[in-house]
């Protein structure tokens, strides 16, 4: 790590409670980034906050549900209250439930969508203006695997949202990118959140014994590909969704 790769750069990052939305945080403030952590879950955002403080790194903490329209406009107005800028934009909240098709309610295709698509959608375009006018921004989604291959152990709309988060990125790195933005995605599989609580330890040895470099991934990875992203040395990368999962998808 390098202790000034994002000094006066503000980062915006949503479900940072926990997992990779909280390690990327933790590296980014090390790095020298101010910090805005959001989440919906009350507990995990307080522990964040009171964890990050404790270490003595600028951060504003703020409760939001990414699928409400008025929610993310509010929270980034914060940001812009808070540090004058909004520099990095990482979309990392999501929702994954495992379901068979035929046991898929209405409820949980609108609640997928609602956060995994249209909470991305209505957080780039809050921050596009402020980006625009700075000449300069930084956005990463997570998408997934599923988004490129298809999925066969979650509910068949959780696929499907991240299909769209890849189609979306490259809208928004064509139209953003004459502008001094990128917008870029990482692709992660068999990373080990709390999203993936549903998996035993036997799926876990199945999986790990499929992927080329013979291991589950860890949010420290996903972490390091997301600074990547954010970074100045990622200038010329625009519209790419990056796979990241030892091998066991290549496109």
């Amino acid at each position: 790590m390098r202790e000034d790769r994002f000094t006066g750069k503000t980062a915006f990052i949503t479900g940072a409670g926990r997992g990779m939305g909280y390690q990327v945080a933790l590296d980014m403030a090390k790095e020298g980034a101010k910090l805005v952590v959001s989440d919906v879950d009350d507990e995990a955002l307080a522990s964040a906050d009171e964890t990050l403080t404790r270490q003595g790194f600028p951060v504003l903490a703020l409760k939001c549900d990414v699928s409400s329209r008025k929610q993310v406009d509010e929270a980034i107005d914060r940001t812009i209250a808070e540090y004058g800028r909004l520099d990095i934009l990482i979309n990392n909240a999501g929702l994954l439930k495992s379901f068979l098709i035929e046991d898929t309610s209405d409820e949980l295709i609108d609640k997928t969508l609602d956060v995994n698509v249209k909470g991305i959608l209505y957080a780039i375009r809050k921050a596009a203006p402020i980006m625009k006018k700075q000449k300069y921004g930084r956005i990463i989604n997570v998408a997934s695997i599923t988004g490129k291959s298809g999925d066969n152990s979650t509910t068949f709309v959780y696929g499907a949202s991240k299909g769209a988060v890849i189609s979306l990125t490259r809208s928004v790195a064509r139209q953003l990118g004459p502008f001094g933005i990128t917008c870029n995605a990482i692709a992660p599989h068999a990373v080990m959140t709390k999203m993936m609580e549903y998996w035993d330890d036997a799926k876990k040895e199945e999986t790990a014994g499929k992927i080329p470099v013979r291991r589950l991934g860890t949010i420290q990875d996903m972490s390091y590909l997301m600074m990547y992203l954010a970074s100045d040395e990622a200038g010329f990368v625009n519209g790419e969704t990056v796979n990241i999962n030892g091998g066991y998808y290549m496109d």
